[in-house]
């Protein structure tokens, strides 16, 4: 499905096309189903897998301390404030047109033991993290910008959270390939066991 999507995965190194399905499989994600857990990006002959914002909060709600995970953004005209401090607040009334440029995004999670937590990124913030990025003008930020703007306040918030070896592990991955660094193993396909073959009938 990746490479009819996106027939320039096909100039990847087979090594790493097969890597980041590695990683997604071992992470519980679902490549380019829809669903916007992650996707498939290449940089010349190097296939990388991006996590999406749905696969940030389901991997969020794993760790069995995470009850709720909401991420909005805020567009030009909402009607939007919000505090820090000891009481912090968070209030925000969308209007109903989306046709609007995006002026901020955040996210709220709640904790199994009533705590809540939220932060708040600008659009300056966010495109600063966008213009950083490898895929910054290609893949899910042109295509998904707004999943990416939420994914983009959630990860930064993760720091924070109580969340599982593997959530972790995905945010590891996901900053390594917004900074252009290797995201984990390369796989040697011929040290790769194989089938046995079916004889011909």
């Amino acid at each position: 499905t990746s490479l009819r999507r996106n027939p320039s995965l096909r100039q990847c190194s087979p090594s790493s096309f097969l890597s980041a399905l590695l990683q997604a499989a071992q992470l519980g994600l679902e490549i380019d189903t829809g669903l916007g857990h992650a996707y498939l990006v290449p940089y010349k002959t190097e296939c990388t897998l991006i996590l999406g914002y749905r696969g940030l909060v389901d991997m969020a709600r794993r760790s069995g301390q995470v009850s709720t995970v909401q991420a909005h953004v805020v567009r030009e005209g909402d009607e939007f404030t919000y505090s820090l401090g000891l009481e912090p607040t968070l209030h925000h009334v969308p209007l109903p047109t989306i046709e609007r440029p995006v002026t901020f995004a955040y996210a709220v999670v709640r904790l199994r033991d009533n705590g809540r937590q939220f932060d708040v990124m600008s659009r300056a913030e966010i495109d600063a993290i966008r213009r950083r990025s490898r895929a910054g003008l290609k893949g899910p930020w042109v295509t998904d910008f707004d999943e990416m703007a939420k994914k983009t306040v959630l990860r930064r918030m993760a720091k924070l959270l109580p969340m599982s070896v593997e959530a972790q592990r995905a945010v590891t991955l996901d900053e390594h390939a917004d900074a252009g660094l290797r995201q984990a193993f390369e796989v040697d396909l011929e040290e790769l066991p194989m089938p046995d073959a079916v004889p011909a009938s």
